[in-house]
């Protein structure tokens, strides 16, 4: 079984890339915004944190729980996101409570977290991470240019600090090899080279991880 990690900040384009895999490497994706009771449920989060914040962190986590399931049944599978970085919003909402802001207490996180480790004990990480850094201006702007509700409505200053937090998660990560794209120049969505550039990294990074031959990726990249 092989499970690929895309992950970034909120913004960074990891649907957009997670499509573009799938589709030229044959590999299904899981998608964590598929349940219709998600954007019902960031939206009431964004609104009032203090009162959603504990809900949505379970809500969450089930659900990427729920997609690795899914991938074991599937036999490979690509997740945009997944419960291996979960824990980062959930303990910056406990932080903006403590400070004074809005979120969830550290009574509650510790029951999130408790919940979630007892998950990642029965979780098979990840094959590969994608990790898409993204500046906090750049995901901001694309943030604002897709419209997704109460989402551009966000203060920068979290966006700063969500940054902030997975840069650290990526330094600390051990799950599985990684490699890590810069995007904050990149349009993979619309420019033709710069898809098939990225393509081309990642067809590599998946050979050497074991999924693809070395034949079949020759092969690929002169289709490219």
């Amino acid at each position: 079984m092989t499970i690929l990690l895309i992950d970034g900040v909120v913004g960074a384009g990891k649907t957009t890339l997670a499509n573009l895999i799938s589709e030229r490497f044959n590999i299904p994706i899981f998608e964590e915004l598929e349940n219709a009771d998600s954007d019902r449920l960031l939206n009431r989060f964004y609104a009032k944190k203090t009162r959603w914040s504990f809900t949505t962190q379970i809500f969450f986590a089930t659900e990427r729980w729920k997609m690795i399931k899914e991938v074991h049944k599937t036999g490979s599978g690509i997740l945009d996101r997944s419960i291996f970085g979960d824990n980062i919003f959930a303990e910056m909402l406990a932080e903006d409570l403590e400070d004074g802001g809005e979120g969830m207490t550290w009574e509650e996180y510790r029951t999130y977290h408790s919940l979630l480790t007892q998950i990642l004990e029965y979780s098979q990480p990840p094959e590969l991470l994608i990790y898409l850094q993204c500046s906090p201006a750049k995901a901001k702007e694309r943030i604002d240019s897709r419209d997704r509700g109460l989402e551009s409505e966000v203060e920068m200053n979290y966006w700063n600090r969500l940054n902030d937090k997975y840069e650290e998660w990526y330094q600390d990560y051990k799950h599985s090899p990684k490699i890590l794209i810069n995007v904050d120049n990149l349009d993979f969505a619309n420019n033709e080279e710069d898809k098939q550039s990225v393509l081309l990294l990642i067809g590599k990074a998946l050979e050497d991880i074991g999924y693809i031959e070395s034949s079949k990726y020759k092969q690929l990249s002169l289709e490219i």
